[in-house]
């Protein structure tokens, strides 16, 4: 299929970006345009213009502040796998970009793009409630921050007001004591994920005291799992148990890929590799 009509822009900065998104609700921003342009091909979006912000080269920036590492909406998923103060202060990022479908994509895909768009099947968005990034919106009144736990409020849906756009991601790099998980089920390599988890545990003296989890794949957005982690806390890891109380956490949810129940069960086996590899 062919894309329905629509005008292009280019922005020659973030403030003539703003204008023009302000002016018309129907505006969509052009970022690395890896979903974009397949919904536009299967009229699955009918923008009236493009505004483009890849010449925006402050949007281009990985840099590390006090103890936050700050990504740019524009920095792509290649770009940051091959940043070097990535790699030394959040090295997961880089395993869970190499699972970003593959190396063509991750060189034009952006960082946020993905969190902007909010595929519930995305790995990027899961990691950022895991972490609760501050992700930095830009508007006609401002900048404004939201955390990544407010940030997803529906399939599709996000915090984003039709007159901003997203500006840049912060992750906090001061988690010593914390140990990071990600892992996913595909039927094959850069497939969308079955289901996938990004995880955490929070140890003192090799005794946990905090475990999230945050589950993409199976719902309509990064989903939550706080009854299974108050289990995990005070039992040990057990399949059964685990499926069924992540069963109360998610409403999962059927798709092409596999049913909901596949999905639950799926889910609780990542769990328990998560228990395995962390402890």
């Amino acid at each position: 299929m062919k894309s329905p009509a629509f005008s292009y822009y280019q922005a020659k900065d973030l403030a003539d970006a703003i204008n023009i998104k302000k002016t018309d609700d129907d505006a969509v921003i052009l970022a690395g345009g890896q979903s974009l342009l397949p919904t536009l091909n299967m009229r699955l979006s009918n923008p009236s213009v493009l505004i483009d912000i890849g010449s925006i080269n402050e949007l281009k920036e990985i840099k590390v502040e006090d103890s936050y590492l700050i990504m740019g909406a524009m920095c792509s998923h290649s770009q940051i796998m091959n940043n070097k103060e990535v790699n030394e202060k959040l090295p997961i990022l880089n395993k869970i970009l190499s699972q970003v479908a593959h190396p063509a994509i991750r060189n034009k895909g952006t960082h946020g793009g993905s969190i902007a768009y909010g595929d519930p099947a995305a790995e990027l968005p899961a990691f950022a409630v895991l972490v609760n990034a501050e992700i930095i919106l830009s508007g006609s009144d401002g900048e404004r921050i939201v955390s990544a736990k407010e940030f997803y409020k529906g399939l599709f849906e996000t915090a984003i007001n039709s007159d901003e756009i997203l500006t840049s991601v912060k992750y906090s790099i001061n988690q010593n004591d914390t140990k990071l998980f990600f892992d996913e089920v595909t039927r094959r390599h850069g497939d969308y994920a079955m289901a996938g988890l990004v995880g955490s545990i929070k140890q003192n003296n090799k005794i946990n005291e905090e475990i999230n989890l945050v589950f993409f794949g199976t719902g309509d957005r990064p989903n939550e799992a706080p009854k299974t982690c108050e289990y995990l806390l005070k039992n040990e890891y057990n399949y059964s148990e685990t499926k069924n109380i992540l069963k109360n956490d998610i409403d999962f949810a059927s798709d092409i890929s596999s049913s909901s129940d596949m999905k639950a069960h799926l889910s609780a086996i990542l769990v328990g590799r998560m228990m395995k590899e962390l402890n």
